[in-house]
C-alpha cells in the first residue's frame, strides 16, 4: 500500500475513534449529570418535606401548650372544675375560649392552621401518693387534691402527641360550705363534697340550710 493511501487511512480511522470517543464521553456527561440533578431534587423535596414536618410539629405543639394553659388557669379559677370532671383517657375534653370564663366540653377540638387540620383534647386522670407523699405511676392513695392532665395533640400523617402536668388545689380555692344538713357522720377526708361533718355535740345544723347553731346550756 502507498504510504500517502496508508496514512489517509490511518488518518481516518483515527477521526472516526475520536468521534466515537467523544460520543461516549458526551453520553457519560450526560448521564452524570442526569443523575446529580435526579439526586439534587430527591434533596429538595426532602428539605421541604422536613421543614413542612417541622412547621407543622411546632404549630401542634402550640396549640397543646396553648390548651393546657387554659386548663391550668381554668383549675385555678376554681378547683372543682377539673375535679368534677370524669377520670381516665377514654373521656376527651376541651375548652371554649369564645366565653369568659371557659367552658369545658366533652369530645376533641380542632383548629386549621396553614391549611392543616390539627386535634386536640385533655383528659384527667387520678393521682395517687405513697406514705411519703411521693406521686406513684399508679397505686397508692388517692390524693383528691392532685390531678394528672394529658394533653393529645395531633395532624394528619402524625402520631399523637402528648403534654403532661400535675395540677394541685391552691390555697386559693376553697371551697365554701353551704350546706350541713347531712348532719354528722363524715370521718376522715372526703373526697367529694357532700353535706356533712365529722361529729356534733350541742349543735343544731337543720333548722338553718348552711348553718352551725350552737345550742348554749
Amino acid at each position: 500500500m502507498p504510504i500517502n493511501s496508508f496514512l489517509d487511512h490511518f488518518c481516518c480511522n483515527t477521526r472516526h475513534a475520536r468521534k466515537g470517543q467523544s460520543l461516549i464521553e458526551v453520553l457519560i456527561a450526560v448521564t452524570i449529570g442526569a443523575l446529580m440533578i435526579g439526586a439534587v431534587a430527591t434533596l429538595i423535596v426532602t428539605v421541604l418535606r422536613i421543614g413542612s414536618q417541622a412547621q407543622k410539629s411546632q404549630a401542634g405543639a402550640a396549640l397543646g401548650k396553648e390548651l393546657l394553659e387554659n386548663v391550668r388557669v381554668w383549675t385555678e379559677r376554681s378547683w372543682y372544675n377539673v375535679a368534677s370532671l370524669s377520670t381516665s383517657s377514654a373521656n376527651h375534653y376541651y375548652l371554649s375560649a369564645s366565653s369568659s370564663p371557659f367552658s369545658v366540653l366533652s369530645g376533641d377540638e380542632t383548629a386549621i392552621v396553614a391549611s392543616t387540620t390539627y386535634t386536640r383534647y385533655f383528659y384527667v386522670e387520678n393521682v395517687g401518693r405513697d406514705a411519703a407523699g411521693k406521686i406513684l405511676a399508679s397505686g397508692g392513695v388517692d390524693d383528691p387534691s392532685t390531678r394528672k392532665i394529658t394533653v393529645v395533640y395531633s395532624w394528619p400523617q402524625s402520631a399523637a402527641n402528648t403534654l403532661i402536668a400535675y395540677l394541685t388545689r391552691s390555697a386559693n380555692n376553697i371551697f365554701f360550705q353551704t350546706n350541713w344538713s347531712g348532719g354528722p357522720g363524715q370521718n376522715g377526708p372526703a373526697t367529694t363534697t357532700n353535706s356533712k361533718f365529722s361529729t356534733s355535740t350541742e349543735v343544731d345544723y337543720s333548722s338553718s340550710t348552711g348553718s352551725i347553731i350552737l345550742i348554749l346550756p
